[in-house]
């Protein structure tokens, strides 16, 4: 029955089946890039029975936070709802419904719904940049900043779509019709041709519910402090608006402060490590607001107290932000010598994260991130340009300077991070500088050839990493680092 649907896709230009990079042959002999997208979406809200099947895993329930991307799969049960987010665009699952995103990266949104209703609300897409809802029957595709319902239908009730304020294209048995605003389309039958057309708006009970939602649903009251852009463009980053505080830094640029109490530190409290492909180790908080902060820009503790960055003061403005599972640095005896800062360090126990025993620290303002995972060497640029000041020359920071760091950190720590320099197994021409400059010049680059030469016995830590990874599977994400009480369903309210 999809056949007619993928053949519109294709007469538009796209595919809808996802499409995944090989991984580069051994060798160097591969000139396919290596990198993962740099935009994911999140679980924002949910209510009631919600599950969450992640590429390669099995179904667990969701989570709030829990991150989304190409092969994630989210049911509701009876009664249930969940909101989606991914970057400024919403998404609303209606009860009894199934979604699976076939392809989410920087300009593509594909994904079929088999079931149920989803609320699709488009925010500002950048050129190019194409959401594609597919059905049985057909495939809304849309351009622009709009609010859409889709059912998904089944074989007695009719696939609609229905266009709240602005328009959108249906692709159906290799034809392209225009949606208008305030129109539904709806079409029936096993097998095409399919019955139905356009018409008037149909407003169902979760069509007028979805409808109230206002574009600025999270200003209740006009905000103090005006998001900075890149900060807007986030997953996640609206909920900044009004939680917590934002204070211009001449230093830092515009940092926001978290709603938490003395003695918080990032990655610390209140989360777990999950395992997510193609990442790897990432961390999920629980709170509310606890997704842009953990996986975009840097902390700085400023007086005793930890604040954000979601970029470094004179960011370029056209960086936009890239996801990250974990904005950290690791020390101890498996991971080698940190790259990050030595403040507020906490030890994580080998239930909880494949590397023991080992300390962890948020990287700051300035420093550059080395991710633990394959990425080509216009990836690692980019995932620094908006918080690191020369994002083309990675440099791993002087050891030294986690003992000088404000606030003392563990001695175990500081050990780990003074242990000798053992240089890792080369394949580098004779004669050429091991550093991690030369490493990123490569044409492709694994991150971990790049960190297995700047921080010693990192080789090891990855190997024990994998090894964890294939053992534990998803039985991480019951796991909690600091006994975490059980953890409510979210709201579904704004």
């Amino acid at each position: 029955m999809a056949r007619a649907t993928l053949a519109g896709l294709m007469l538009l230009g796209l595919a809808a089946a996802p499409t995944r990079a090989a991984p580069p042959a051994q060798g160097g002999a591969s000139t396919e890039s290596v990198a993962p997208p740099g935009r994911v979406g999140r679980i924002a809200a949910l209510r009631g029975a919600v599950a969450l099947r992640q590429a390669g895993g099995g179904v667990a329930p969701a989570r709030q936070n829990d991150p989304l991307t190409s092969a994630s799969v989210v049911e509701t049960g009876a009664g249930a709802q969940v909101k989606l987010e991914i970057g400024p665009s919403r998404l609303w699952l209606d009860q009894r419904s199934r979604l699976a995103i076939d392809r989410l990266d920087d300009q593509h949104f594909i994904a079929t719904l088999s079931a149920g209703a989803l609320f699709l609300d488009v925010r500002d897409p950048q050129p190019g940049e194409g959401w594609y809802v597919l059905t049985a029957r057909a495939t809304l595709v849309v351009r622009r900043t709009g609010r859409f319902v889709i059912n998904a239908g089944d074989a007695t009730q009719p696939s609609r779509f229905s266009a709240l304020d602005a328009p959108a294209d249906l692709v159906t048995e290799g034809r392209t019709l225009h949606l208008g605003v305030e129109r539904s389309a709806a079409f029936l039958g096993t097998a095409p041709p399919y019955r139905g057309g356009i018409g008037d708006l149909v407003v169902d009970d979760f069509t007028a519910l979805m409808g109230q939602h206002d574009p600025a649903e999270y200003a209740s009251s006009p905000p103090v402090f005006a998001l900075p852009p890149r900060v807007a463009a986030m997953t996640g980053g609206e909920t900044l608006m009004q939680l917590g505080n934002w204070v211009n830094n001449p230093a830092f640029g515009p940092l926001w402060y978290p709603p938490v109490g003395p003695g918080w530190s990032p990655y610390t409290r209140g989360g777990i490590w999950t395992y997510v492909a193609p990442w790897g180790w990432t961390w999920v908080s629980s709170e509310s607001w606890g997704f842009a902060p953990f996986h975009y820009g840097r902390w700085v503790a400023i007086d005793g107290t930890w604040a954000w960055a979601p970029e470094i003061a004179n960011a370029p403005l056209n960086a936009p932000p890239i996801y990250a599972p974990a904005l950290v640095t690791f020390l101890g005896t498996n991971a080698g010598v940190g790259i990050g800062s030595g403040f507020g360090f906490e030890f994580g126990l080998p239930s909880a994260y494949p590397f023991a025993p080992l300390a962890w620290a948020p990287l700051w303002p300035g420093e550059f991130y080395l991710p633990p995972y394959p990425v080509n060497r216009t990836y690692l640029r980019a995932i620094n340009r908006a918080n690191v000041a020369d994002p083309d020359h990675p440099v791993a920071p002087d050891p030294a300077h986690l003992a000088a760091r404000p606030g003392a950190v563990t001695s175990a720590a500081l050990a780990a991070a003074s242990l000798p320099a053992r240089a890792a197994p080369s394949a580098a021409a004779p004669g050429r500088a091991e550093t991690a400059e030369a490493v990123v010049d490569e044409e492709h680059v694994s991150a971990e050839h790049v960190m297995a030469r700047v921080r010693p016995g990192f080789a090891r830590a990855m190997a024990a990493r994998s090894a964890a990874a294939a053992r534990a599977g998803f039985a991480a994400r019951t796991t909690s680092l600091t006994g975490l009480p059980a953890r409510p369903h979210a709201s579904s309210h704004h």
